[in-house]
């Protein structure tokens, strides 16, 4: 958990020259320099982190408004902090949606009480974050490399925010079959999607899906969930599924059933 304190909350070290410095009193004799520079650093880390923006010569909402975005986290992650600190949301089961400044070089989430002088709502902060993210990352849908043989689809793009588009899934008409799709995200590469067309391409989505989702969240290093998800019209539905010794087992939707049989 220190790891993620440090890559995703910058607010703990105001620049990269005081993280060295912090890393080096973890090894220092402690000396009474050592135990000023110490107490400089509690200090430092009791203080709120004060946004820098990128562009030096504007103050205010506008030059933070550009690099608003919203990420897809595993549920898990915060569950050591304060939730109320930051702009949270789940959108979906098992996940949190949560407002983040992306930065060319770097990504950190937005606190409230450094986001209090802009006076803009929470509703208005992820509106303009979800904008942000239609027009920055224009995104295809493709064929999931490795699986052709599975008809599973994803969209283009390494980025951080591939996971993203379930917040607007809808404009993605190739993602949504006559019976919707099933959609997983096992972690922050990942976005996978089948459509259903009929039982058939069910079976199949799930027979792939269950084993690869489940497989793929255990062994990642960045989890985002291992739910599998029916879409249809903007909703996302969990089907709880479950792998045995000889079998994998899956319920569906009632509403997903009385589609297909």
């Amino acid at each position: 958990m220190k790891s993620f304190l440090k890559k995703y909350l910058s607010f703990i070290y105001t620049n990269k020259e005081t993280a060295q410095n912090a890393d080096s009193l973890n090894t220092s004799s402690g000396s009474k320099d050592s135990d000023e520079i110490n107490n400089n650093i509690v200090e430092e880390v009791n203080q709120p982190f004060v946004f820098q923006s990128a562009v030096q010569e504007e103050e205010g909402y506008e030059a933070f408004a550009r690099y608003l975005s919203l990420r897809i986290i595993c549920k898990a992650d915060l569950d050591s902090f304060s939730e109320e600190a930051f702009y949270v949301r789940e959108t979906l089961d098992d996940t949190k949606t949560i407002l983040v400044l992306d930065y060319p070089s770097s990504i950190e989430h937005v606190l409230r009480t450094n986001a209090a002088a802009w006076e803009k709502s929470e509703d208005e902060l992820f509106e303009r974050a979800l904008k942000n993210i239609q027009e920055t990352y224009h995104r295809v849908v493709v064929p999931y490399e490795g699986h052709p043989q599975a008809g599973m689809l994803t969209l283009t793009g390494n980025d951080a925010f591939k996971t993203s588009a379930i917040l607007y899934l809808e404009e993605y008409p190739a993602l949504q079959g006559t019976h919707g799709a099933l959609v997983a995200l096992p972690d922050k590469d990942t976005f996978i999607c089948k459509t259903i067309e009929d039982d058939i391409s069910l079976e199949v989505g799930m027979q792939f899906l269950v084993h690869f989702t489940d497989e793929t969240y255990h062994n990642s290093e960045s989890r985002i969930s291992r739910q599998i998800y029916w879409y249809l019209n903007g909703e996302f539905i969990v089907i709880p599924y479950s792998i045995g010794l000889e079998r994998m087992n899956y319920v569906l939707p009632f509403d997903l059933e009385d589609r297909l049989f």
